[in-house]
């Protein structure tokens, strides 16, 4: 039984140098009574344009591309088609007397709520980015409970 394993193995590491050669580079050339063999051309897999996947778009912002593809009007028009969760209703604490909106700033001064955004346009939108409430507050300070837009232009 002794003996099996051993011829077992000594079969074994007969093999290795031969399976070590078989994992080299295939593409390596060769030299057969000094003269060397091309090595095998390797074939290549071209790619389509349209199979390259795009830059993935954020969701907090409208990139100056996006809006300059755009086919809008003003600002409004641009987030509807882009981004149509930035114009929802917050959620959060509502009452007769405190009804939260987002808040639309224009290059750092406040246009007012989302309404504003109507009178914007497109000609004067470079970027456009959503921040949420707690980001506003920073940036911004104030009446910015349900979040800000801000646009920035030329």
């Amino acid at each position: 039984m002794k003996n099996a394993r051993l011829l077992a193995l000594a079969a074994l590491a007969a093999l290795l140098p031969a399976a070590a050669a078989a994992q080299t580079d295939t593409a390596a050339v060769t030299v057969t009574r000094g003269q060397t063999s091309e090595p095998a051309a390797v074939p290549t897999r071209e790619v389509p344009v349209s199979a390259v996947p795009r830059a993935r778009r954020s969701v907090n912002s409208i990139t100056y591309e996006e809006v300059r593809n755009a086919r809008v009007s003003d600002a409004w028009e641009l987030i509807h088609n882009l981004r149509p969760g930035w114009l929802r209703t917050p959620r959060g604490a509502t009452s007769l007397t405190n009804h939260p909106d987002i808040a639309v700033f224009m290059n750092g001064t406040r246009m007012g709520s989302r309404d504003a955004l109507h009178i914007i346009p497109i000609t004067a939108v470079r970027t456009v980015r959503l921040y949420t409430a707690t980001e506003a507050r920073q940036k911004f300070g104030g009446d910015t409970q349900a979040g800000a837009i801000e646009i920035t232009g030329p």
